[in-house]
């Protein structure tokens, strides 16, 4: 009788994360609650970064991914994954000042990163995009999302 309680516990104690993963997504628990475990219940937001650069007479380029150089891709990754880890705390100064160094045409870089995580609320996923532009002398300013179109 204890054997089959101890098994039956531990049973319980390795579905509990799936278990609670389930009440998250589909119940909007709070992913905290439920005797702690919540915070390995919540998927990872997925971010990814889009480059544009403008030049002197102010025309704006989107860059396309497959024309990044070597350095800039090794960049670009390492920034996706220091954002992941970190979120709003990652700093872009090495990605920033690779793309100006491999574009001597750039008088700014404006670097895209999106958000895509699902929403408490609707149970969807919600994708989120914030600007951000920088200048060579390291400068930085935000650039509203609805103002903001790479693609004139």
């Amino acid at each position: 009788m204890k054997r089959r309680l101890v098994q039956a516990f531990l049973l319980l104690f390795a579905l509990w994360p799936i278990i609670q993963f389930g009440a998250v997504v589909r119940y909007g628990v709070d992913p905290w609650k439920l005797f702690g475990w919540g915070m390995y219940s919540v998927p990872g937001a997925m971010k990814s970064v889009r480059i544009a650069v403008e030049s002197e007479q102010g025309t704006l380029h989107v860059i396309d991914p497959g024309t990044y150089s070597t350095r800039e891709q090794r960049a670009v990754t390492r920034f996706v994954e220091h954002t992941r880890a970190l979120g709003q705390l990652a700093r872009p100064d090495s990605l920033i000042r690779i793309f100006l160094e491999e574009r001597p045409e750039a008088k700014t870089v404006v670097l895209g990163i999106a958000t895509l995580e699902l929403d408490r609320d609707s149970a969807l996923l919600t994708s989120t995009v914030d600007y951000t532009r920088f200048d060579r002398q390291g400068r930085s300013e935000y650039v509203d999302p609805k103002a903001f179109d790479p693609n004139p």
